[in-house]
């Protein structure tokens, strides 16, 4: 194991080094570390009241304290998840302009006028009307959701990172309104932004008419259906499967949502095919004929604890983690949301995003996750999931859940966290290692 982790240590440092000396992939980096308390606290919010509500309409209850307490919940949750694709605008933006500030160049460039340029930019592309996506409905001023959840990240994070870099060269422009140099600073700023601006929104105007006159409502529809869904059109076998996972990972990596962002697009395919196989368990009860869906291969066995299926490195991160060390703090932050699928806190606070050392076995553990399943459910060691649960369980028992109370679902699981915590520890091992160094260097 020492030699393994010797001999693969070399170039994921090397990658890892290229990252943070990258300007914009550190902007990138740096704009995901700082929400990182808005997902954990969302992330939270989130399972609390999915417990709750599950309990609410289990128990049927009807007190005001009980459901109000589940509101409070929702509030929160709506609060920070709810608007993270904002959060992201915001942060990609401010990140983006600090670091182009230290150029000489764009001494003139304010990073505040630079982020709410960007989020005023956000807003020139998002259609004002929540029945956007459906032209024969009634228009509704307003915004709709998905512009403000994860869905709306990929299209937060271009349009921040971009009206920044068009922003840092228009304000190098002879063609601005400079003021006398006794003008106080904030007066300054101000009066030279008036141009840049108004360059920058015009030409976001512009890009908005093209993508509508092209037949799309929005930038987010228009990347969804031209690179999204014709990658997602590939069957529903092993391959299809890989291939949406393989997808899923590198967005995720990213720093986008890739689970929402695939699924809101192979869910037409796949998720008929699941119903059609609850009807058909349903009807039988026999496990005899059923075929394996392909969404369970890859949303309850590829992706354990979440995406990334991050149980197993959550566990590693404990084991191999000193106490103090971030890594074993964010392990114990990690746990309990993790039982039940939500991985925001690991993702954001190892973090995953933009991290070349945990690159590799974040795509490659929910693939072999995957294979292992696919193969022992089609020879038969394991029954397909055939049932279609809430999802508020946590790990283990939604499994035995989603096999019709079956233990071969269940031991699968186990086994598949067990080598998950095998092929996540020698990149843990390198990536505390990493951290020592800068740690470090930097004292």
């Amino acid at each position: 194991m020492k030699f393994n982790v010797e001999k693969l240590q070399e170039p994921l440092l090397k990658v890892s080094s290229w990252v943070e000396s990258n300007m914009i992939l550190q902007a990138i980096k740096n704009a995901f570390v700082r929400i990182i308390p808005f997902t954990v606290v969302g992330s939270f919010s989130n399972l609390i009241q999915m417990q709750l509500d599950a309990l609410i309409e289990n128990q049927n209850i009807t007190n005001s304290f009980v459901t109000g307490i589940s509101d409070l919940f929702g509030y929160l949750g709506n609060a920070t998840l709810g608007i993270v694709a904002l959060i992201v605008v915001f942060s990609s933006s401010y990140s983006y302009a600090t670091e182009l500030k230290r150029k000489e160049k764009n001494t003139n460039l304010n990073p505040i006028i630079a982020t709410l340029l960007a989020f005023a930019s956000y807003f020139v592309m998002v259609p004002n009307n929540v029945n956007f996506d459906d032209p024969s409905a009634e228009m509704i001023e307003g915004f709709a959701n998905s512009f403000f959840s994860y869905e709306g990240m990929f299209t937060g994070l271009i349009v921040g990172m971009l009206s920044v870099a068009l922003f840092a060269r228009f304000t190098r422009s002879k063609f601005t309104i400079k003021m006398p140099g006794n003008v106080p600073p904030n007066v300054f700023d101000s009066f030279f932004s008036l141009i840049p601006i108004s360059e920058v929104l015009l030409i976001f105007g512009v890009i908005r008419i093209i993508i509508q006159s092209l037949g799309y409502a929005s930038l987010l529809q228009m990347i969804s259906e031209v690179l999204i869904a014709p990658l997602l059109t590939v069957g529903t076998g092993l391959p299809a499967i890989l291939i949406v996972i393989l997808l899923e990972q590198i967005l995720w990596f990213l720093g986008l949502h890739g689970f929402n962002i695939v699924w809101g697009v192979i869910s037409a395919f796949w998720l008929p095919i699941y119903l059609e196989i609850i009807a058909q368990f349903a009807e039988t009860q026999s496990f005899a004929g059923i075929e394996i869906a392909p969404n369970t291969m890859t949303n309850v066995y590829a992706m354990i604890g979440g995406s990334g299926s991050t149980f197993g490195l959550i566990i590693a991160m404990w084991i191999f983690a000193k106490r103090g060390e971030k890594e074993r703090e964010v392990a114990k932050l990690s746990i309990i949301p993790g039982l039940f699928g939500i991985n925001e806190p690991v993702i954001f606070g190892l973090p995953i995003v933009l991290n070349p050392i945990m690159f590799i076995p974040w795509v490659l553990v929910p693939m072999t996750n995957a294979i292992i399943a696919y193969v022992v459910t089609k020879i038969g060691w394991v029954v397909p999931l055939v049932v279609l649960n809430s999802g508020n369980e946590p790990l283990f028992i939604s499994t035995w859940v989603l096999g019709a109370f079956r233990l071969s679902p269940v031991i699968l699981t186990a086994v598949l966290v067990v080598l998950d915590i095998l092929l996540y520890a020698p990149f843990v091992i390198i990536n505390q290692r990493n951290e020592r160094r800068k740690t470090a260097v930097e004292a």
